[in-house]
């Protein structure tokens, strides 16, 4: 995925405990882990030509 289609991280509420972060966006994960978060990266399915070409083309999954 190029960089003009990441997310930033999602700024959560100072007041609350986060017990861990699941996202299926790899650079995502790392970036939370460097922030010091627990990560879990989450797969729904193996990874395939046709939906690398959807998510770089439209921009979604």
């Amino acid at each position: 995925m190029t960089d003009s289609g990441r997310r930033p991280l999602a700024v959560f509420d100072r007041d609350r405990e986060v017990r861990v972060l699941v996202d299926d966006d790899a650079l995502v994960c790392v970036d939370a882990e460097r922030a010091g978060f627990a990560v879990v990266l989450a797969r729904r399915t193996e990874p395939s030509a046709e939906l690398r070409a959807a998510q770089e083309r439209e921009g979604r999954t």
